[in-house]
């Protein structure tokens, strides 16, 4: 009996235990609540908590990687003061919005490095998650919404998100199905691995169907490969063989259509007019400000912002905050391709796969209150900050 009493002390005074059931939630508000305000509680709440332990894992400040994350986040926020207009209240919900994308990153890491994942956490994101798929599936059929795409729930409010990060979901199924042996269990991922593959289907995303579908096979190659360098040729080597396909496609007379529905979607003339407003305003080194609009005409239409990840950066922080992405999203790899042999490596590749390849075409913020960059970016990334974390002298739970 006191034996039994003290091992639910220890779980319920775990730190550890807090921190997963903190991202949890955060994961769910992503999927559930409609509202951006509601959906960052877990997020506060989270923040709060890293504050309250920051003994207990202030030695991340060793780590090379969370160096360039902390470089990456500052620049951003001190592009505040070059924008235009500049708001104290704005520039304010900028910085704190980089604090809690800064406490989720830290409270993954140390949930990876403790193997929280391969515990419940794992199996509860992935079982929460394809619930949710399944629910916005009914959704849609008892619906039928008029532009015939399958939208998300909670902040998954566009076809395009929604397939992003239910792909995500795929990937954390596809994971489940490889840590078992039971073939029941296996078989059970197998049937809604595929009915998310569906979902993602109905979205009708052609960005997402292809960004998935890299996501997906980088986790089946990874999960047979000797190691990371196998991994990579056969990725390569697939992910040319994917891009001759989709161009051969995209410029067929018979398959253009059913590839490029919608055309191109102004994209061209989006970046084009985005990278005229960046060379006009001489911002190509340090960008316009995160706060400065980024709304370009093309079409004839007022597009909201660049729908490309990069050229966003570009603009928010010009070529300095495009390299320091690019050096942390390296790192994270290279983090990642140094503990190949773990689950959590292969599954946060193949996350920073779908997120590399989808925010060529959408995305525009880093820096935002919850939501699929979140799960996209920053889960991924806080993975790999783990994998290269080993513990202090005086670490404690």
């Amino acid at each position: 009996m006191e034996q039994a009493a003290s091992k639910q002390k220890q779980v319920f005074g775990d730190r550890i235990q807090w921190m997963s059931v903190l991202i949890v939630l955060c994961f769910l508000s992503v999927l559930l609540l409609r509202s951006q305000s509601a959906a960052s509680y877990p997020t506060y709440a989270l923040s709060l908590f890293m504050l309250a332990t920051f003994p207990k894992w202030r030695d991340v400040f060793r780590l090379h990687l969370i160096r360039l994350i902390c470089a990456l986040l500052v620049w951003l926020c001190l592009s505040v003061f070059w924008s235009d207009p500049f708001e104290w209240r704005a520039a304010f919900s900028v910085w704190t919005r980089a604090l809690l994308v800064f406490f989720f990153v830290v409270a993954m890491a140390e949930c990876q490095l403790r193997g929280q994942l391969q515990r419940w956490m794992g199996v509860t994101l992935t079982v929460a998650g394809a619930g949710v798929v399944l629910v916005a599936l009914v959704n849609f059929f008892t619906t039928d919404p008029a532009d015939g795409r399958l939208n998300g729930l909670g902040q998954l409010d566009t076809h395009v998100v929604a397939a992003l990060v239910y792909g995500v979901i795929l990937l954390f199924v596809l994971r489940t199905a490889t840590m078992f042996d039971s073939r029941t269990i296996k078989g059970a991922a197998i049937l809604v691995a595929l009915v998310i593959a569906y979902a993602v289907y109905l979205s009708d995303s052609r960005n997402a169907w292809v960004s998935v579908t890299l996501g997906v096979v980088a986790y089946g190659l990874a999960y047979r490969a000797v190691d990371w360098r196998q991994f990579l040729v056969t990725l390569v080597g697939m992910g040319i063989l994917m891009g001759i396909l989709v161009v051969a496609l995209a410029f067929g007379d018979a398959t253009a259509q059913m590839v490029l529905p919608r055309g191109s979607s102004f994209r061209p003339e989006i970046w084009g007019e985005t990278l005229r407003l960046i060379l006009d305003n001489d911002a190509l080194v340090i960008g316009r400000g995160i706060l400065t609009s980024d709304d370009v005409m093309a079409g004839g239409i007022l597009m909201p912002h660049a729908h490309n990840i990069y050229l966003a950066l570009v603009h928010q922080g010009g070529l300095v905050a495009l390299g320091l992405y690019v050096v942390v999203l390296a790192s994270a790899i290279i983090s990642m391709f140094r503990n190949f042999d773990l689950a959590d490596a292969r599954l946060g590749v193949s996350i920073l796969i779908v997120a590399t390849f989808s925010h060529l075409l959408d995305g525009h913020e880093l820096i935002d209150k919850v939501g699929d960059t979140w799960l996209l970016v920053w889960m991924p990334v806080g993975l790999a900050l783990g994998m290269s974390w080993t513990p202090g002298r005086g670490r404690g739970l």
